[in-house]
This record gives C-alpha cells, sequence and structure tokens, in this order.
C-alpha cells in the first residue's frame, strides 16, 4: 500500500510524521522508509540543521516506540527503523560533541526499551 500523494511537501511531510507517530497505517511498512526518503531529499543549508532534521526523526520514532496506545506491531517496525536516523548522524559526524550527542541517544534508547519491552513484539 502506498502512502497517497500530495502536491504541498511541507504539508506532505507534516502528515507522514503524524501518521507515523500515531501509527494510522500499521499495515503499511513502507510509510516510514517513504517519510525518511521524502524528508532526507530537502537540502539543508548547514550541517548543524541536517544534525535537527536527524535526531527529530530519531525522537518521533523514539515517542512512537514508547507510546504503548500505538498497536506493537506498529512500535516494533519503529523500533526496527530506529537506527536509520542514527547511522545518518554518525555519516555526518565530524566532532566529539557529536558523537557525545550520538551515545546520548543511543543510551536514551536503550533507557526507554527497558521500560516498554514487556509490550513490545519481542
Amino acid at each position: 500500500m502506498q502512502p497517497s500523494i500530495i502536491t504541498d511537501s511541507s504539508g506532505e511531510l507534516a502528515q507522514l510524521r503524524h501518521k507515523i507517530r500515531w501509527g494510522e497505517e500499521p499495515d503499511n511498512p513502507l510509510l516510514i522508509t517513504y517519510w525518511l526518503a521524502h524528508e532526507n531529499q530537502l537540502a539543508e543549508p548547514s550541517r548543524e540543521l541536517l544534525r535537527q532534521r536527524y535526531e527529530s526523526q530519531f525522537i518521533l520514532l523514539l515517542e512512537t516506540v514508547v507510546d504503548e496506545l500505538v498497536i506493537a506491531q506498529w512500535r516494533c517496525l519503529c523500533l526496527d527503523n530506529i537506527y536509520r536516523p542514527l547511522q545518518s548522524l554518525k555519516h555526518i559526524s565530524d566532532s566529539a560533541r557529536s558523537d557525545n550527542q550520538i551515545q546520548r541517544l543511543i543510551r536514551e534508547l536503550a533507557m526507554q526499551s527497558r521500560y516498554v519491552r514487556h509490550s513490545l513484539c519481542f
């Protein structure tokens, strides 16, 4: 199932984020891939804005993973894909500060996952 095509790019991205955050299309695993690809096509004028984009992607996926009101199947799918913005962050890392930020996100993921692992599909 393909996501509906919307002509307004920023509106489409907002709609995609909403669908992912609330698990509105749990039978559409390609939705996450489509969202990440679509969002990552946007040009950023600076490395810092690019970092913010990837961190925002990570946070959206993490918020979805830990939300027990979202169907477990979708949360597991988000967990399966959360490495993608982390990998993008690692790819553009150019300082100890960026490496520390990545490690902080990984620790946050580990901590949050421990709290919700009973409700995920392990």
